[in-house]
């Protein structure tokens, strides 16, 4: 898939990259940097309030606002495995008062497991990753197996009576599990729901049997007896439970998978801008706050990277999640 697979945005948005162009030349360049931000500045969460990937952006807001002498607000728009809140911006101004939250899902995943997208994900520019978000496989408490191998051979012996949660229908939690039902050799129906807070209230309430969940909230779930916890993603063992193998070491070792978490802005945001983001991002990244933050989320750092670093990795990325969707022959419906 190349560029011009993506659909070219709607006129507005063209309007809107013309109107930041001409914004941007009436002003001196370093005028621009030094007096930015002169005002809040809005990072968009397309996923809904409570889960991970919320609770990781307000926690790296906090450090961003520090690094930039400014205030950055937090806005949920979910909806549609990202699609909603990553429009909007695509969709704004392109001044850097308006920032995602991108992460696989928007930029890697969506644009193979959905036929059309209303933004095109090439039109970005990527500014840097903050963390990394490996995965656990779970289960509602009574679920009768206590291991991996337990459960492979409890399902299969009843194909298609047992069901998974996920996020959304293309989210990471939904290819993961896809991905370790095909190793295992499993019939689990889907359930999808908008976010993983959705999600995982559904297996609380016994609605479903188990899902794919990240790390850090399958951490603090098992602490408080809601889940079991069978396997985690990672190449090593976590320190947040020790006692819990690695899927490798249960015999899937294609199941090595994390998400990611990053800032992007629309294409044609100013470059003076663009480098005073990525200056701070990179600053917040790396501050010990932040790290402990994230730590507590059950999530990784991310490797330190320059911004042509991390556009490589996306372009990895996508080729990455390009073969596992295909796969494991998963499509969403036209949005």
């Amino acid at each position: 898939m190349t560029d011009a697979d993506f659909p070219a945005g709607p006129s507005s948005r063209r309007r809107t990259l013309l109107l930041g162009a001409l914004a941007a030349c009436a002003l001196p360049c370093g005028a621009r940097a030094a007096d930015y931000p002169e005002r809040a500045v809005r990072l968009v969460v397309p996923w809904p309030a409570g889960g991970v990937t919320d609770l990781a952006g307000r926690a790296f807001a906090v450090q961003l606002g520090k690094q930039m002498n400014g205030n950055v607000v937090v806005e949920n728009r979910p909806g549609a495995t990202g699609i909603v809140g990553t429009t909007a911006v695509a969709n704004s101004q392109a001044d850097g008062y308006t920032l995602l939250l991108a992460t696989a899902e928007t930029h890697a995943i969506n644009p193979y497991t959905f036929e059309k997208l209303p933004y095109n994900p090439t039109e970005f520019i990527p500014i840097a990753a903050f963390a990394t978000n490996p995965y656990a496989l779970v289960t509602r408490p009574d679920f009768p197996a206590q291991k991996t191998r337990e459960l492979v051979e409890f399902v299969k012996k009843q194909p298609g009576k047992f069901n998974y949660s996920s996020a959304g229908l293309g989210s990471a939690s939904q290819i993961v599990m896809e991905m370790f039902k095909g190793a295992a050799g499993l019939h689990v129906v889907h359930v999808p729901y908008q976010g993983e807070a959705p999600a995982v209230a559904a297996l609380f309430g016994g609605q479903t049997d188990m899902m794919i969940l990240p790390l850090g909230r399958a951490a603090a779930l098992r602490e408080s007896g809601k889940i079991k916890v069978y396997a985690v993603t990672p190449a090593t063992r976590h320190p947040s439970m020790p006692d819990v193998p690695t899927m490798a070491e249960e015999g899937f070792s294609g199941l090595q998978i994390a998400n990611w978490f990053s800032l992007m802005v629309p294409a044609g945001t100013p470059e003076p801008v663009v480098r005073r983001l990525a200056e701070a991002t990179g600053a917040a990244a790396r501050d010990e706050e932040t790290i402990k933050a994230m730590a507590k989320l059950g999530l990784g750092t991310f490797p330190s990277m320059t911004q042509q670093q991390f556009a490589a990795f996306i372009a990895k990325e996508r080729e990455r999640w390009r073969e596992t969707v295909e796969r494991v022959k998963i499509r969403a419906p036209q949005q």
